[in-house]
């Protein structure tokens, strides 16, 4: 990972813990395809706007019994210390994605929700970041918990995909590196920085 210039983040499963139980939230919203917001967004009007306070009620509920992953904020601490610049790049919303940083005190260089219109598995969300950050795909790492981070990642040509936590047996495989937890990820990372100097 020669000349890393930032770390784009997917947020729950990766940096943050919320309970969610996908396969009830789809079947309560009624939801067969692959994307949740596609699904909600195509449908008639009044429906979407029911679906949407609904999933909205249930992200909400969620974020408030999460915690932060150990090793979180020890790997952000890291980044900066090595002037490796770092995004936050999640298919929350803007309301819970502030609502966590304000109250686990995470900072980002640029933070990207799908409330600006781009999101995972698309990896337009990606790009965008990195062009706020000024870094190209060859630049960056993204680091993220589902094959939606994979196909984004891969979609927006960033160098290292690297899946953490839960994640990492079952999409590990599609990815460059897989790590166990945070605290494994972030020696990966000062190991590799060690060695750039």
């Amino acid at each position: 990972m020669t000349g890393l210039k930032a770390v784009l983040f997917d947020m729950d499963g990766t940096l943050i813990h919320s309970e969610y139980d996908w396969p009830a939230i789809r079947a309560e919203l009624e939801v067969d395809g692959p994307s949740i917001i596609d699904a909600l967004n195509a449908l008639p009007a009044l429906q979407r706007t029911e679906s949407w306070a609904r999933l909205e009620a249930i992200e909400r509920k969620a974020s408030l019994g999460a915690v932060m992953v150990e090793g979180a904020d020890d790997l952000l601490r890291l980044l900066t210390e090595q002037g490796v610049k770092t995004a936050l790049v999640t298919n929350n919303s803007t309301e819970n994605t502030e609502g966590l940083m304000g109250r686990f005190g995470l900072s980002f260089d640029v933070v990207i929700t799908r409330d600006s219109g781009l999101y995972k598995p698309s990896g337009a969300p990606l790009v965008e970041a990195m062009r706020r950050l000024g870094v190209s795909g060859a630049e960056t790492v993204a680091v993220g918990d589902s094959h939606y981070d994979v196909r984004a990642a891969r979609e927006a040509g960033c160098s290292q995909v690297i899946i953490v936590n839960g994640g990492c047996r079952r999409w590990g495989k599609d990815a460059d590196h897989a790590f166990e937890n945070l605290r494994d990820l972030g020696d990966f990372l000062d190991k590799q920085s060690r060695q750039r100097r």
